[in-house]
This record gives structure tokens, sequence and C-alpha cells, in this order.
């Protein structure tokens, strides 16, 4: 999930928002004016209440960032990397680096949100007695009894035993811990996400039926998390096909080291005839490694702007690659990846040489071909 505007460092980490949010916040805080806080005459929405909503819908965010950033604290806590956090239309997310080690840090980060939102519910409750207490205006006692039941709410569903929720990673530690195979844990709790999503689209389309434009808000939620259990038990097989085998193994070796200053017509002229990898790795002027170039994105330079386009200008730098060795296991080399999303992975010999480069397809391929072939020869075919 990309950042549309930066807002910052919170707890050491990148905190961001989409443009998407623009779109929750509005209507989130129209539905509060019209629906929810309206005090005018007949049920119409006064100045105030636009007010309130304005406020409620700006700490409702501010709950979502704490949701977020006590993920990424516990993270780090338990010694996995957290790359940004993103607050967009269905929420926000917390990127991280790599993957739990073991059950209980899985458990430890997936539950630390959900409480966290239930911590802040009860603090809501007692804002909201001590302000009907002190005799407080009634659209403030309004707005923090809505306050501390939308975070229980958002507690309640991202309980929910499906991935990618946090319920469904609670789900995965647990089956992890009974089964001893995070893959098949894995696998199982992404089903159960595609399960959940099914359900909440097929829910959206009836509610759309029968009351109109409100359906599509879980139909919409329903794909996305569809969508992302899909990502996550393809990746999950993958990482439990190919997690005993080393980078050499699956790589592309010998990819063309291409000159910064090369154009993209030259490029494809000189270099690509017949390379059928995914990357082409970038030198700088002295010849020394400065980054990898996707093959993917020369297709979005213009025809017209080929000629004058150079490859430095497409690649990504040396310092956003991920770069492993011939010898590390896939699982360090997929982690790595994960890292840096869409750029593959430069590898190098033991002799800091490069010797090839692995792609999101050199991952697909190997993980569909162990699934077929018999056992992995033992002597890599890169010695």
């Amino acid at each position: 999930m990309r950042q549309s505007l930066r807002l910052g460092r919170f707890a050491g980490v990148d905190v961001g928002v989409n443009w998407s949010v623009l779109v929750i916040f509005a209507l989130l805080t129209w539905e509060l004016a019209e629906l929810v806080f309206p005090t005018g005459p007949s049920g119409s929405a006064s100045a105030d209440d636009w007010v309130a909503a304005l406020v409620a819908s700006v700490v409702f965010f501010f709950s979502l960032l704490a949701h977020e950033v006590s993920h990424a604290i516990v993270a780090r806590h338990n010694g996995v990397g957290v790359r940004s956090i993103t607050l967009w239309l269905f929420g926000g997310v917390a990127q991280l680096e790599s993957e739990a080690h073991d059950a209980g840090a899985d458990f430890r980060i997936a539950a630390v949100g959900p409480g966290t939102s239930v911590g802040l519910a009860g603090l809501f409750v007692l804002f909201e007695l001590a302000a009907s207490h002190a005799g407080a205006p009634g659209l403030v006692v309004t707005t923090l009894s809505w306050l501390w039941k939308i975070n229980l709410l958002l507690a309640a569903f991202n309980l929910i035993p499906a991935a990618p929720l946090d319920g469904g990673r609670i789900l995965r530690a647990g089956l992890w811990r009974a089964w001893r195979d995070k893959a098949r844990a894995s696998i199982s709790a992404a089903r159960a996400g595609r399960v959940f999503g099914v359900v909440l689209i097929a829910l959206g389309v009836i509610e759309f039926a029968y009351a109109g434009w409100y359906g599509l808000w879980p139909a919409l939620l329903g794909w996305f998390l569809y969508s992302a259990a899909g990502v996550e038990e393809r990746v999950a097989r993958v990482r439990g096909s190919l997690g005993h085998l080393v980078v050499g193994q699956i790589m592309t070796p010998n990819p063309p080291a291409v000159p910064g200053r090369v154009s993209v017509v030259e490029l494809v002229d000189r270099y690509l005839w017949m390379y059928r990898g995914e990357a082409v790795a970038v030198l700088d002027d002295n010849g020394w490694l400065a980054g990898v170039l996707p093959l993917v994105a020369l297709r979005n330079v213009p025809p017209e702007r080929r000629a004058f386009t150079t490859v430095a200008q497409l690649a990504a730098p040396l310092a956003s690659s991920p770069v492993v060795r011939v010898d590390e296991s896939v699982g360090v080399l997929m982690e790595r990846m994960g890292r840096f999303p869409g750029v593959p992975a430069l590898v190098l010999d033991g002799a800091r040489r490069l010797v090839g480069v692995v792609g999101r397809g050199d991952l697909e391929r190997s993980a569909a071909f162990r699934t077929m072939a018999p056992p992995w020869p033992r002597q890599p075919a890169w010695r």
C-alpha cells in the first residue's frame, strides 16, 4: 500500500496515509453529522453536529493509528522489522519486513492490535461517564459514546479468525503451535480469510438489493479480504515448497550488467535479445554495481521517450534493492524481498561478484516445479 502523504515517524516507524483515506474520512464525517449526531430541528444537522463529526472522525483515525503502532512496537520487540504504517480506505496496515520466528511472537504481534482497541474503548467509556457526571452537553457525551463503540467494533471485527485480519494471525499462531508447521497453518488461516471474504461479498450483494448503495461497503471489504487472503495462501505455499532450498538453486544466472547511461532502446537492442530473465543489474560510471532494473518497468516508458530514458532513471538503487548470497536459504531471500516489494533480488557469490537475480517469477516457477518434479538435486546448479 503506497503512501500518498507522509505524516512523520511514530515510535521510530514511518507513518503515512493513502489518498483513499480521504474517501472514508469524508463519508464517515457526513454519516456522523447527518445520521448519528443530528441535534437541529426535525433531526437536521447543525453546525455543532458537523464539528463533533469532524472531531470524532479525526480521533477515530488516531485510534486506528494507535492500533497499528501497537503492532509495530511489539513486532520490533520480537525481532521483526517494521517498514512503515499506512492508513487507507479499509483502515490501516503495518508493513513488516519479515514474519515472526515462532508461534508465540506471531500471537503477541497479532493480539496487541485488538487489545489496544479494547483499551481505547475502555478509556472512552471512562471519558463518557466523567462527561455525563459533569453535566457536559449531550453532543459531547454522544460523541464519546460513539468513539468507544466504534473502537470495540474494530476490535471485534479484527478478532474474526480469518487472515489477513488479526484474528487470522491469532488462528495461524495457534495452528502453528499445534501442528509445528508454519506453512500449513498459514494456508489454513488464509483459506478461512477467503471464506469470510465470500460471506461478506454475499451479504453486501443482499444488502445492496434491499438497502441500496450501503451494501457496497461490505462487498468491497469482502473482495479486499478475499484477494489479500489469496495472496497470503500463494506466498505460504511458495515458502512451504521452497523453504529447504538455497538461492543458487532458483535464481536466473548470469544476468546482463548494464551501464546506467544506456538508453531503453539500446538496452533492448544490445542486451535483451537472448535474455529471458526478469531483471538486469545496473552499473555506475565506474563499473560498480549500482542497482537493479525490473524489466517490467520498461512497459511504463512511452515509445517516444525510450531513446531518451536511461536505465539509471528506471532502476531501483542498490540501497533499495534486496541483496543475498548464493548460498543463503530461500526463506532469507523472501524476507529480504519483502522489505522491498516489487524489486528483484541481486545474488552475489562469496567474492561479492554478481552471479544471478531472483524475481517473483523465479519463485513461482520454482514452487510449481517443486510440486511436480522428483526431489531437487543435492548439488545446486550454480556450483
